[in-house]
C-alpha cells in the first residue's frame, strides 16, 4: 500500500504532494495544465479539456472545479477531478416552495426544515454532479487498483486544507458513482455509503439497424405503445439546433429547462442561460440539442452528448401541457434511442430519475454507490442516519417491454 507520510511545498498556487516518490500539483483551470491532463485522459470525453472548459465558462450554480496531476518521481501517471460546490440543503430539497397538506405533514416539513437549514456549507466531490457514473479519477497501471482509494482519499485532505488556506472552508468529502465491482476497494470506516437512484442503460443490439428493427424486439403492447405515441406528437416539428440558434433561443431552452428542474424534489444545482451553447461551442459534433416547435413556439429538446461508444442522455426540457397531450418525454426517450441505434452505440446512458418510464423502453437499473465523510471525525457517525433521512424515496416497477 502507498504510505502516508506526506511532505508539502507549495510554490505560488501550486501545491505538491510527496509520498514516496508521488507529487500531486493542483490546479483551478483546465487551461493551466490542457496538454498534461489530456495525455492521461485517454477517450472518455467527460475526462476531455474541451468538456471541462465548457463547464468552466457555464458553471452549475454554486460550482467551482480543482484539477489535480499525479505524477511517481516526474512521470505522470494520473489525474484527479475535484468539484468544490455550496450546498444549501434547505433550497436544494425545495423546502422553501413546499405547502405542507396536513397537521402531521406541517410538523415533519417544520423538522425537516429546521435540519435542513443548518446544511449550509461546502462539500468537496470527487466526481461530476452533471454525469453520472465514475468521473473523478484516472489512473494508470502502475497504480494499483488496491491502492487508488487511499491516494485520492490523501490527495482530498490536502486539497482541503489548502482551501482552508484560501478561506474555503470545506465539511465534507463526497466520492461519487462507485459501480458494484468498484466500492470493492473503498473500505475506510470513516465514509458512510449511500445510493440514490440507479443509472438505468439501455444496451443497444447491435444487430439493430434502424429504429423498426428496436420496435420489433419489443412485446406487442410496447409495439403498439411506441406507435401510439409516435401518432401524438405527429403534430410536432423536430430538428436538431445549430450553435448559432442555441444562443439564440437561450431563453426558450433555459424556461423548459426549468420547468423540469423545478419538478424534482431534489436538484443540487441550477443550469446556467449559456449553459448549452458552452457545451456545443467545445464538442461540436460530440454533441447534439434536438429541439421540438409546435405552430413555431418551442415545447421541448434534449441533448445528447456521443462518448465512447456510448450515448450519453443529458439534460432536457419540455413543456408539461405539451408533454401530456403529445407524449412528448416519451417520444424523447424514443429519439434517444433512434440516435444511439444509428451511431451504433453499445449503451444508452438515461441516467437517474424517472427510472420507470425508462425501464418501458428497455433500459436497465445499474446501483450506483456514493460515500461521504465529514472533515469533523465527530459528525462522521450521523452522516449515513442523516443521508437517509433527507434522500428523496422513490417507489417504481421495472418493466421488461422486450420478448
Amino acid at each position: 500500500m502507498l504510505a502516508s507520510n506526506l511532505n508539502k511545498v507549495e510554490t505560488s498556487n501550486i501545491l505538491n504532494l510527496k509520498t514516496e516518490g508521488f507529487t500531486v500539483s493542483f490546479f483551478s483551470s483546465i487551461a493551466d495544465l490542457t496538454t498534461e491532463w489530456n495525455s492521461q485522459a485517454g477517450d472518455d470525453l467527460f475526462f476531455n479539456s474541451a468538456f471541462l472548459a465548457a463547464l468552466e465558462a457555464a458553471p452549475p450554480s454554486g460550482t467551482e472545479y480543482r484539477y489535480g496531476l499525479v505524477k511517481n518521481n516526474d512521470n505522470k501517471i494520473g489525474i484527479v477531478y475535484y468539484q468544490l460546490k455550496k450546498i444549501n440543503l434547505y433550497l436544494s430539497l425545495r423546502l422553501d416552495i413546499y405547502t405542507p397538506n396536513s397537521f402531521m405533514d406541517k410538523v415533519w416539513h417544520g423538522v425537516k426544515s429546521f435540519l435542513a437549514k443548518r446544511v449550509n456549507q461546502y462539500a468537496l466531490v470527487n466526481g461530476n454532479m452533471t454525469l453520472t457514473g465514475s468521473n473523478g479519477f484516472r489512473f494508470d497501471d502502475s497504480v494499483p487498483v488496491d491502492d487508488r482509494f487511499s491516494l485520492v482519499d490523501e490527495i482530498s485532505d490536502e486539497l482541503v486544507s489548502k482551501l482552508k488556506r484560501e478561506k474555503i472552508k470545506v465539511k465534507a468529502i463526497l466520492l461519487k458513482d462507485y459501480t458494484e465491482k468498484e466500492k470493492s476497494n473503498i473500505t475506510d470506516w470513516r465514509y458512510s455509503e449511500f445510493q440514490v437512484q440507479p443509472n438505468m442503460i439501455l444496451k443497444i443490439d447491435q444487430e439493430w439497424s434502424s429504429f423498426d428493427d428496436y420496435i420489433m424486439a419489443m412485446k406487442s403492447k410496447y409495439r403498439v405503445r411506441v406507435r401510439r405515441a409516435r401518432k401524438k406528437a405527429e403534430s410536432l416539428e423536430k430538428r436538431q439546433l445549430s450553435l448559432e440558434e442555441i444562443h439564440s433561443y437561450a431563453d426558450d431552452i433555459s424556461r423548459l429547462y426549468k420547468n423540469v428542474a423545478d419538478q424534482a424534489g431534489f436538484n443540487l444545482f441550477i443550469l446556467p442561460k449559456n449553459y448549452f451553447y458552452s457545451l456545443q461551442k467545445q464538442l461540436g459534433d460530440n454533441m447534439k440539442l434536438v429541439a421540438y416547435f409546435e405552430d413555431g413556439k418551442m415545447v421541448g429538446y434534449f441533448t445528447n452528448i456521443y462518448n465512447s461508444g456510448e450515448l450519453d442522455a443529458h439534460f432536457l426540457g419540455y413543456d408539461p401541457v405539451c408533454n401530456k397531450k403529445c407524449q412528448l418525454y416519451l417520444n424523447m426517450l424514443y429519439d434517444l434511442v433512434d440516435d444511439a441505434i444509428l451511431l451504433k452505440a453499445h449503451n444508452l446512458i438515461l441516467s437517474r430519475t424517472a427510472m420507470e418510464i425508462k425501464s418501458s423502453i428497455g433500459a436497465e437499473a445499474h446501483e450506483m454507490y456514493l460515500y461521504m465523510r465529514t472533515i469533523n471525525p465527530v459528525f462522521n457517525r450521523a452522516v449515513s442516519k442523516a443521508l437517509d433521512y433527507f434522500k428523496p424515496k422513490a417507489n417504481w416497477q421495472p418493466r421488461s417491454p422486450f420478448k
